[in-house]
């Protein structure tokens, strides 16, 4: 049986006192939102929440009183292309009126209203301690501001990076993104003198540096970020020196396994937020299993990610009708693959999502494994889930049949599907389907993730695709 409790546990709430900090990443902060259902299922409930950067999107559904699982179904709904909308012709063609690539006018009137953002619900919400971080431009200075007194243009500034969206000026002043700063306000949360303090952290930290002038903007954001959250650590190690045991403030900290793809993947579709949300679950699910109760180290292993290499990422989607309590229902099946080639040793992921009845609600999947049989020539994939407060496990074979059967989008018809439980009198088994038109519409995204040119990834996915067909 899993727990399940509001997320939110009150300003007034006794018990373990918790600050959630929720750190930028851009456009995939969709991310937070598998997090934090997970976390909800966990039975953990948060005092306090502070949103800085992209972070502030998941902080302000808090503050409206979106629950997490709609938190997800409306993430699923966004239409990623409206985060930047286009300014006037003439200010990309001089120096002195370009003032970036893109407004917020896309967020304020679609990505907003999708997400279910309400101001006056935030102004009015007085169950919760949300905080919100924004820089101060002119005085190089972060400012919090609670929900109770955010406004429109604070949340807008505190999403507004330089170079890809304008500053905002506020009365005199002009504020942006705090990135640049601190991308996650751990002195905030410190002054409610929590017991824990949660971090989800999407920025990358891994070991290269690349070349090319985008990535190296990224960059300078994950130094800014990662140095600022340094600091932070240090303050709290500082306080926590020479208290008990019992007395420290733990850090726990949820972070991908791998950097996550960038926003132009997102904007791409080589990524979407499906696979975020799903990705963001998994994590959670994984560090919850076993997390000790001291947290994590407070140095810069607390948001180190293994390097990605090279990951050949293609997605699948099966339908079909499955008995289910007795009575047959519509399955989706959602799985996102990725495979990567480290030091020459093939590392499988995968992360996935079920829908029943063509609901709008998709459950995402942990304890995600996939395994290859190249005698059979069967990719199994295996995973729990989570409905109605009880877990099922999940397992489904494919047949492997050619690279180039995958490249035309002709592999992966179909999946034979088997769902147990405990609560199951016997094991559930069905064949879902893959469509055609979803094989061949998809064919184009599948890609190689690395930081390579076009040609070296060619070979990089023949590399890749060698290894998982046994060839």
């Amino acid at each position: 049986m899993v727990s399940t409790k509001n997320i939110v546990a009150g300003v007034n709430a006794t018990g373990v006192r918790r600050s959630l900090i929720l750190a930028g990443g851009g456009a995939r902060l969709s991310y937070q939102a598998g997090v934090i259902i997970a976390l909800e299922e966990e039975g953990l409930s948060f005092s306090h929440f502070d949103g800085t950067s992209g972070g502030i999107f998941n902080t302000a559904m808090l503050s409206s009183g979106i629950e997490p699982r709609d938190m997800a179904t409306r993430w699923r709904k966004v239409n990623v292309m409206n985060f930047s909308s286009l300014l006037s012709f003439r200010s990309y063609f001089s120096k002195n009126t370009f003032a970036a690539f893109g407004d917020a006018d896309g967020i304020i009137n679609k990505v907003y209203p999708t997400l279910g953002i309400d101001l006056a619900k935030m102004n009015a919400n007085t169950s919760i301690d949300a905080t919100f971080n924004v820089c101060n431009f002119s005085k190089k200075t972060i400012e919090v501001f609670s929900n109770r007194n955010v406004t429109l243009q604070h949340l807008v500034a505190g999403m507004s990076l330089p170079i890809f969206m304008p500053a905002i000026k506020i009365n005199s002043d002009w504020y942006t993104d705090a990135v640049w700063i601190k991308d996650a306000n751990i002195t905030e949360a410190i002054k409610r003198n929590p017991k824990e303090i949660w971090l989800v952290w999407a920025i990358g930290n891994s070991h290269e540096f690349l070349n090319g002038s985008f990535l190296q903007y990224v960059h300078m954001i994950e130094i800014s970020a990662d140095g600022g959250l340094l600091l932070e650590l240090e303050q709290l190690e500082r306080l926590n020196n020479g208290k008990p045991e019992s007395e420290r403030t733990a850090l726990h900290v949820i972070k991908p396994e791998f950097p996550l793809p960038l926003d132009p993947d997102l904007m791409f579709n080589k990524i979407n937020v499906d696979e975020l949300i799903n990705r963001g679950y998994a994590d959670a699910k994984s560090y919850l299993q076993q997390r000790s109760e001291k947290g994590v180290p407070l140095d810069y292993q607390a948001t180190l990610m293994k390097e990605p290499g090279a990951s050949l990422n293609f997605r699948s989607r099966f339908t079909g009708r499955m008995e289910w309590n007795l009575n047959p229902a519509d399955f989706c099946l959602n799985i996102n693959f990725n495979f990567r080639l480290i030091e020459n040793k093939l590392v499988l992921r995968a992360y996935a999502s079920i829908s029943f009845d063509s609901g709008e609600y998709r459950i995402s999947t942990y304890n995600n494994q996939i395994n290859l049989d190249h005698i059979e020539r069967i990719l199994t994939f295996e995973s729990d889930f989570v409905y109605q407060d009880q877990i099922f496990h999940l397992q489904c074979a494919l047949e492997l049949i050619s690279p180039v059967d995958l490249l035309l989008g002709m592999e992966f018809k179909k999946a034979k599907c088997t769902i147990s439980g405990n609560q199951l009198a016997k094991p559930i088994s069905g064949i879902l389907k893959q469509k055609a038109w979803f094989r061949v519409k998809n064919i184009p995204f599948i890609h190689v993730g690395s930081s390579s040119g076009w040609f070296e990834k060619w070979k990089e996915k023949f590399r890749i695709l060698k290894v998982v067909y046994g060839k």
